[in-house]
């Protein structure tokens, strides 16, 4: 049986990585290229070489996509210019951002004969309040898709019914370049430890210890996230 081309949006964060990994350890598919996209997000720089270092650990090409219509959409949370910590959702909602990116790499995914699209939705975030983290959120995008496209291009989340935990536990089952993520909100030297998204990847991580591939600035958790 012929594997089952796809293409897979590659933040540079944990779930997507994982998603990348289980497709690659994935005898029915043959993964063509991963897609990332610069929104303004204040991340990118960090973003960007947590891609590249990813793209490269499994020999795939990558394609970056510029939105800059949609910077003028991002929170201040997401902004180079933010100094505090994006603790809560609001601080870091950008409008259908998922919704957008998913729909340009189905038109990308079409044009290259690729039968799906994998991004790294994750049941801790959905839980959390990010509504196109959840399940529903694909199964209804994907009954749109099949109207928007002449093959039926469908989105799927490889890891979308997995706690952050149990990705990383995947993650290092696979071997994953788990050493080369980049999660974090902010752009510094080291993941802050503070934002919702350390958080969520802290706790995560909590039961490697001192064998956790990456490190935080603050070691705090927060009760809240």
């Amino acid at each position: 049986m012929p594997k089952q081309p796809v293409l897979v949006l590659l933040s540079g964060g944990l779930d997507s990585t994982v998603s990348l990994a289980t497709l690659m350890n994935d005898p029915t598919k043959d993964v063509l290229r991963c897609i990332a996209f610069d929104y303004g997000q204040r991340s990118w720089t960090k973003e960007l070489k947590a891609i590249r270092n990813i793209a490269l650990h499994y020999g795939l090409p990558m394609q970056i996509i510029k939105l800059d219509w949609l910077k003028t959409l991002v929170p201040e949370g997401y902004t180079p210019e933010f100094k505090g910590t994006a603790t809560h959702i609001t601080d870091v909602w950008v409008p259908n951002r998922n919704g957008v990116m998913l729909n340009i790499a189905a038109s990308i995914a079409e044009s290259l004969g690729a039968s799906g699209v994998a991004f790294g939705a994750n049941l801790d975030e959905a839980e959390a309040g990010f509504p196109d983290n959840g399940e529903e959120f694909w199964h209804v995008l994907n009954k749109s898709l099949k109207r928007s496209t002449l093959t039926g291009v469908k989105v799927f989340a490889p890891v979308g019914d997995l706690r952050k935990v149990d990705i990383v536990r995947r993650g290092m089952r696979l071997n994953a370049p788990l050493q080369h993520i980049w999660s974090c909100y902010g752009n510094g030297d080291l993941h802050c430890g503070l934002c919702s998204s350390c958080q969520h990847l802290k706790r995560g991580m909590a039961h490697l210890g001192d064998d956790a591939p990456i490190q935080f600035a603050s070691h705090e958790f927060s009760a809240s996230v």
